[in-house]
């Protein structure tokens, strides 16, 4: 079961929101559909939020599973000198302002709506052997195009969320989380190291042959983490 965060797809766009303020759509989602307790996964930009649901849900949520995710800003050593420029000078806004930041990072991703499989980027080699293939590659494509079909609000209100104060810090995430990161993936290392070092009684594995889609490889071993 997933769902797309506001903004993306089908789900109407919420100006300001945190990654902290995922998690009460997370619990009305699950209350929609009966569910008491549940697990929650989060891939790239999505662990962050799947981390907040953990904090902000308490026993509702049985186990958390995190793969190729950033960490915050402010905890990670060396983020923000990490970030590029194009990146710092809308990441220093968002703490000022982050609905201007949105509004400048909107313009600038307005490049993707031509035609968005361009988000997806080169990657490393094992991402390129899995946007090559006509199974996985044919799934990120269709799944960034419908993820920008309402336009490029959704992914700036998304990167201002990862650029301020998530509203918790990595420690304060309940113990057994599982994180996951592919070796290949060289600017995900830093976070992967902090964030090992940092949640509690984390289960941490690399995977050395993949990238930053390694979880496409890996789907059953992460979602059973999750359990």
């Amino acid at each position: 079961m997933t769902f797309d965060r506001p903004g993306f797809g089908g789900s109407d766009r919420r100006e300001g929101r945190t990654v902290l303020d995922t998690a009460a759509d997370v619990a009305a989602l699950a209350d929609g559909l009966g569910l008491d307790r549940f697990g929650v996964v989060g891939v790239s930009a999505g662990g962050g939020h799947a981390l907040g649901c953990a904090v902000a849900l308490g026993d509702r949520v049985s186990g958390v599973a995190v793969a190729s995710m950033p960490g915050p800003l402010d905890e990670v050593p060396g983020a923000w000198d990490a970030l590029d420029w194009r990146q710092r000078p809308a990441a220093d806004m968002s703490r000022e302002d982050p609905r201007r930041a949105a509004r400048g990072v909107e313009r600038y991703t307005q490049r993707w709506l031509d035609d968005p499989t361009t988000f997806l980027g080169g990657g490393t080699p094992d991402d390129r052997d899995l946007l090559a293939d006509p199974g996985t590659g044919g799934m990120l494509r269709a799944d960034v195009g419908e993820a920008l079909r309402p336009g490029a609000a959704g992914m700036a209100d998304d990167l201002v969320a990862l650029w301020m104060p998530w509203g918790f810090r990595i420690a304060d995430v309940p113990a057994g989380a599982r994180l996951w990161h592919g070796a290949q993936d060289i600017r995900g290392e830093p976070p992967f190291r902090y964030l090992s070092a940092t949640l509690p009684a984390c289960t941490a594995e690399v995977w050395p042959d993949a990238g930053h889609y390694g979880v496409l490889r890996h789907w059953q071993e992460v979602l059973t983490g999750a359990l």
